[in-house]
């Protein structure tokens, strides 16, 4: 029996426990948000209750003031509406008498009536930008009009906001909104680097929002980006929370939370935010129009239990699987939080789902089987990710959406809708599904030779969701499939989901890349009438722009390649979409990049790569084009991105072409840095080629010394042929038939006599076709006077007519060489203008 002293000290370890859980899940501060009284004594419009705001002010503050242990109340801005000189002393009045201490923030309507100096009068603070501690927590907050029409006019910081719009003309900017100026910027930066060396958690304040999911792609900073790399410069970054767009609006983005708090000014109710801080949360409860959320700042493992029939497998639509237990009984660990579907296979009943499931979900989960007399089991076992091609007596066993349906196999809604027929199946190593027939199970074949040696399998341009909505996904299901298609890194475009959860995008992403994939999200951007771009190496852009006052070329040397980026053109000379000019009524096409050759007259290392190879289009036509750029002096490497959107039933490796980069690492840093070096290889339905002179690879630069030795490495499907030519300046320099062996690989090699400026590229057909199969981007041979093509000065603003000839022009002219000087003579010639 144990002592009296074993007892009490047992107890007081308990009790120790105890009360270090319950420390550990009280929070370290609440605090209280409202956004946008905007007060002011003028009659209701477009659903803003002016007059009623001032009571609305009131009742609002009484409610936050009945919830305990508030540390204070942020009022983010908008105050008043700006009408009249005394708005701001009755707005003020009422939160004097406030029990819980209440803290302002500028919006630009408060500024619009009264000084900077004034409002910090009011708000009893030194300046519009300061920190504060509660809780152990740093608030930082920020002037978010800094920079704007409404700024200091003797500080030169409102001159500056005109120059910068007049900079940014056909840049859609809300003339109202503003940014930072580098000063503040830089004071953010010190701020946030202070409190992470303390080990302090940060919350911003900010009159307007910076993350355009959690607002709009308008209502934002101007600065927007830039205060989003500022943001990421801070582990401890909770929250970022701001007012401005009335809708409001909620959105994790990188583990930070970016929250917009509903506008009072519009609300019928007290309505406000009541936050809590814990160590590893933020939990927001709402009060009137707004909700609750719970935030975590780390992701964590998601444990499944369930039952099913006995020995059942049971799999999530992202490949993790397990078998039922005798008893039926099921658990199943998933890598992330999120909406996914789970579906269970066993020896004589029918396939069972459970669709649209949002995990984590506190009870256990049930399947319910039905009997199905002769539908059996098939189960296996592969060392690593893979695609497959199963049937079942010749019909095709696919793999499922998040909402349970064949993916690949369902009909579109609508006639005409955009729709591809997939039928493949992917796994992560382990696979089971059922079957009545005879299986038969092919594999997508890989090289893994490729990888060894440093070239890596990806893609910059493929959609999540395209828009069509057919099928259900999310990023954690086009990140298995991703991986079992052989890629080692993708960019996924476009929207991220269509699973109507609220996620952490870009955070889920870099969470579900390691050592072997790297999985980043970006957009389509620019996409106008002028041409679509991909992008690598930046953040999602949403900065939207008139493509007639602002060209595609200065939008991405802004955004992207002045932001360390990469921007490639894609499908330049595909023509897969006609429209009709709302303007002239002339048809022009949507996709093909008509001011390719204004990138390269005035940026050419903005564009180190061309996505040349793309869809159906006149191989021919393709090769003369790039050949006459690389021949007149530019380095112009190839790539072959799949525009997948799986949404429509095609995901990137569905018969679509794949950009292998030559990096030093699988890191986003090393394959930005691959594209701008131009080491870059194309391949379509598993071919590949290598070339190589003299150690040296695709975008490499050797002197021209006599004797050289030039080898490629082909790679395809065992039992397939392919045609090979090596080109030099746009001639034929060798070719050969090659019949692939059992190991897929060919290597062929030629001596080479070279004195001249040159260059050398690999490119594989099937014999017979005009289709692509495989190509490696140039290596250059340059003597030291070497001259490269003139670079001329981007006009601040095309003309009209010089704009019109660039919007209309058809596929012929974007290859012709006569056109492409002509465009060069035009920008000489508004260079020479005073």
């Amino acid at each position: 029996m144990p002592s009296r002293r074993a007892i009490l000290v047992v107890a007081a370890l308990l009790l120790s426990a105890v009360c270090a859980l319950a420390q550990v899940d009280k929070p370290l501060v609440r605090f209280g948000l409202i956004a946008d009284p905007q007060y002011a004594d003028q009659d209701s419009k477009l659903g803003r209750n002016y007059r009623q705001a001032k009571d609305m002010y009131r009742q609002t503050l009484a409610r936050l003031n009945q919830e305990p242990d508030l540390a204070f109340i942020m009022v983010l801005g908008d105050i008043i509406d700006g009408a009249k000189d005394d708005d701001m002393a009755q707005m003020l009045a009422l939160a004097a008498d406030s029990r819980v201490p209440v803290k302002f923030l500028a919006g630009n309507h408060d500024l619009q009536r009264h000084s900077e100096e004034q409002l910090k009068a009011f708000f009893g603070v030194d300046d519009l930008f300061y920190d504060f501690a509660a809780g152990g927590v740093r608030f930082v907050v920020i002037n978010s009009q800094d920079v704007s029409l409404v700024a200091d006019e003797a500080s030169g910081r409102q001159q500056a906001a005109k120059d910068f719009l007049a900079a940014h003309n056909g840049v859609q900017f809300n003339s109202y909104d503003g940014m930072l100026s580098a000063e503040r910027k830089q004071w953010l930066r010190d701020k946030l680097e202070a409190a992470n060396t303390a080990g302090e958690d940060v919350v911003v304040f900010s009159h307007a929002p910076v993350w355009y999911l959690a607002s709009s792609s308008r209502d934002l900073m101007w600065d927007h980006m830039e205060m989003l790399a500022v943001l990421d410069g801070c582990p401890r970054l909770r929250g970022f929370f701001a007012g401005h767009n009335h809708r409001g609006g909620l959105s994790p983005r990188r583990r930070v939370l970016h929250k917009t708090v509903k506008a009072l000014v519009n609300a019928s109710e007290p309505t406000a935010c009541v936050v809590s801080m814990y160590q590893d949360r933020l939990d927001i409860r709402g009060i009137g129009a707004e909700s609750d959320y719970a935030h975590p700042y780390d992701f964590a493992p998601v444990l499944v239990r369930g039952h099913a029939v006995p020995g059942a497998y049971v799999m999530a639509n992202t490949g993790e699987i397990t078998k039922a237990g005798n008893d039926g009984s099921f658990s199943l660990t998933l890598a992330l939080p999120g909406v996914y579907c789970l579906k269970a296979v066993a020896d004589g009943m029918a396939d069972a789902y459970l669709p649209m499931l949002q995990l984590p979900v506190a009870e256990e989960l049930h399947f319910a089987m039905t009997p199905e007399p002769g539908r059996r089991v098939v189960h296996g076992i592969l060392a690593s990710p893979a695609q497959l091609t199963i049937t079942d007596d010749g019909q095709p066993v696919r793999s499922f959406d998040l909402a349970g349906n064949p993916y690949g196999g369902l009909t579109p809604p609508k006639p005409g809708m955009w729709h591809q027929n997939n039928r493949h199946y992917w796994t992560m190593g382990e696979y089971a599904f059922s079957a009545r027939g005879e299986v038969k199970i092919s594999h997508m074949h890989e090289h893994p030779l490729l990888r060894e040696r440093g070239w890596y399998k990806g893609d910059f341009h493929a959609h999540i969701i395209h828009g069509e909505n057919i099928y259900k996904s999310n990023v954690q299901h086009l990140a298995a499939i991703c991986q079992a298609e052989g890629y080692d890194w993708m960019y996924l475009a476009g929207s991220f989901a269509n699973d109507r959860a609220i996620a952490d995008y870009q955070g889920i992403a870099e969470a579900l890349s390691h050592e072997r994939f790297l999985l980043r999200l970006n957009m389509e951007y620019p996409k106008t009438i002028y041409g679509h771009v991909g992008n690598v190496g930046v953040p999602p852009l949403t900065m939207p722009f008139d493509p007639e006052k602002r060209s595609n070329f200065a939008q991405a040397r802004e955004y992207i390649y002045q932001a360390g980026g990469v921007a490639i053109p894609v499908h330049p000379l595909y023509t897969g979409a006609m429209r009709k000019d709302k303007d002239s009524g002339r048809e022009l096409s949507w996709m093909s990049g008509r001011d390719n050759a204004l990138w390269l007259l005035c940026e050419p290392d903005m564009m180190p790569c061309l996505d040349l190879f793309y869809m159906s289009g006149s191989l021919s036509r393709t090769e003369k084009y790039w050949y006459s750029l690389l021949n007149r002096g530019y380095r112009i490497a190839c790539s072959a991105s799949s525009d997948a959107a799986y949404d429509v039933g095609r995901t990137p490796a569905s018969g679509r072409g794949a950009t292998f980069v030559k990096a030093d690492a699988l890191t986003e840093a090393a394959i930005v840095r691959a594209f701008q070096e131009r080491r870059t290889m194309v391949s379509w339905n598993s071919a590949a080629l290598i070339i190589d002179i003299d150690g040296k690879s695709s975008g490499d630069i050797i002197r021209p010394a006599g004797k050289h030795q030039l080898s490629v490495d082909a790679y395809n499907v065992p039992g397939r042929e392919g045609h090979l030519r090596i080109m030099r300046n746009g001639n034929v320099f060798a070719e050969k038939t090659l019949r692939f062996p059992d190991d897929g690989h060919v290597r062929l090699e030629w001596p080479l006599a070279e004195q001249e400026n040159c260059w050398y590229l690999a490119i594989m057909t099937p014999p017979g076709k005009q289709e692509i199969a495989a190509a490696a981007s140039p290596i250059y041979f340059r003597h030291d006077d070497f001259v490269p093509p003139e670079v001329l000065p981007f006009p601040k603003e095309l003309p009209a007519d010089l704009r019109d000839r660039i919007k209309f022009m058809t596929l012929d002219e974007i290859v012709s060489p006569a056109v492409f000087d002509e465009i060069a003579d035009r920008l000489r010639a508004l260079a020479k203008q005073p």
